[in-house]
């Protein structure tokens, strides 16, 4: 199936990355950015942010060089809290009116050799056009030289117009907008920042609980997850734990633990397989082409996929659900759903991303993060490691 991971490679090369004494901070300049200063409670939310990065930098001992991104170029300016300021983002007193570029800042300076930059941008990551590629692209060459990728994500109060990534005003009035602070650095000293921005940022007045904290070489190279727990659909549509006869060979749960086994009954129009024990009380969501289906092919066996598709899946904490349709006269299988590495996303993710099939509340979501996270989440993937999750089936009726 694949080589452990993080493999031993990844782990030196982020081992031996050398701490900077420097954090590049950059804040979206952009209007979409323009609602945070647009009432007292958000106001007074996102000077707490600021002053909670303020604070963070230096009580890590880092100099704090501080600049505003947008179309494409940045300025310096001299603190944080310069972004407090409605002009930040509306283009007055000196500022001029940006579109949002976060990719500006890995694009700013060479990388040199042993020596990996300490950088993070503060945005609604709502990219023009909803255009990833530049923004991955540019993180790309940081994570090949030994850097690892953090993002803090909040939900802040915010007041005014919202805008997708096309520009369009999709929301006018209160929200409660998503903002992240993206950053890449050396392994230690990012996660120690991170906490710290976290930590300071709560002190200073942002709510603990809007927060969410993801270090994706971690979250990415996690253990595989295995099914442990067999439903079905409907929940008395099947039996398991029972031996299962594929070809001229008989196989029994106590000697196939990777296996779930399931007998299927006339009335069996699916089945649910769950990393945890309780398969069937989940948020179930349609399937976002995250999860691969293949036979497995044992000896004297040949299976077919015709009739077998999945339908559903559900994320929870640190475990996957999948639910699998099946037509009629499904008899004996052998098959696999499996998650590539990079692709298993945080329920974070799924909540706070804005689909094409769009929910009732748009405002407090962003548009493509899903294909963002899981793009970033690939960067720090070695080829040919084990998938994020591998569930193994055996059917028969």
């Amino acid at each position: 199936m694949g080589a452990t991971a993080p493999t031993s490679a990844q782990q030196s090369l982020w081992n031996n990355t050398s701490a900077a004494a420097t954090l590049d901070l950059a804040i979206d300049g952009s209007g979409s950015m323009l609602g945070l200063t647009g009432s007292p409670e958000a106001l007074n939310t996102w000077k707490s942010l600021l002053k909670g990065l303020n604070l963070a930098a230096a009580s890590e001992g880092l100099t704090l060089q501080t600049k505003r991104v947008g179309s494409g170029t940045s300025s310096t300016v001299k603190s944080p809290l310069k972004a407090a300021d409605p002009c930040f983002f509306q283009g007055c007193k000196g500022f001029t009116p940006v579109t949002s570029s976060p990719d500006s800042l890995w694009k700013e300076a060479e990388l040199v050799d042993g020596q990996i930059p300490l950088r993070m941008v503060v945005s609604d990551l709502e990219v023009n056009d909803g255009d990833i590629a530049k923004l991955v692209g540019a993180i790309k060459p940081h994570v090949e030289a030994g850097a690892v990728i953090g993002v803090l994500a909040l939900q802040l109060p915010f007041q005014g117009r919202v805008f997708n990534s096309q520009g369009e005003v999709i929301h006018e009035g209160e929200a409660s907008r998503p903002i992240f602070l993206l950053a890449t650095g050396p392994r230690d000293q990012l996660h120690t920042l991170m906490q710290s921005v976290k930590t300071k940022a709560a002190l200073a007045g942002v709510p603990a609980g809007s927060m969410k904290l993801t270090h994706l070489e971690d979250q990415v190279n996690r253990g595989t997850l295995k099914a442990q727990a067999l439903g079905g659909v409907p929940a008395d549509a099947v039996g398991a734990g029972v031996p299962i006869r594929l070809g001229s060979t008989t196989y029994s749960p106590s000697q196939n633990s990777d296996y779930q086994f399931a007998r299927l009954f006339n009335n069996a129009k699916g089945l649910i397989l769950s990393s945890s024990n309780n398969p069937s009380t989940q948020t179930w969501q349609s399937d976002l082409g995250l999860i691969q289906l293949e036979t497995i092919s044992l000896p004297g066996y040949s299976g077919s996929l015709n009739g077998i598709s999945i339908d559903e899946f559900a994320v929870s904490g640190s475990d996957l659900h999948v639910k699998i349709a099946l037509s009629s006269g499904i008899t004996g299988q052998s098959i696999r759903a499996s998650v590539p590495r990079g692709q298993l996303p945080e329920t974070w993710w799924l909540q706070w991303d804005r689909s094409g099939q769009d929910t009732d509340t748009p405002q407090n979501q962003t548009d493509g993060l899903m294909l963002l996270m899981t793009s970033l989440g690939k960067l720090m993937v070695a080829p040919g490691t084990t998938p994020a999750a591998a569930f193994c089936l055996l059917t028969s009726s």
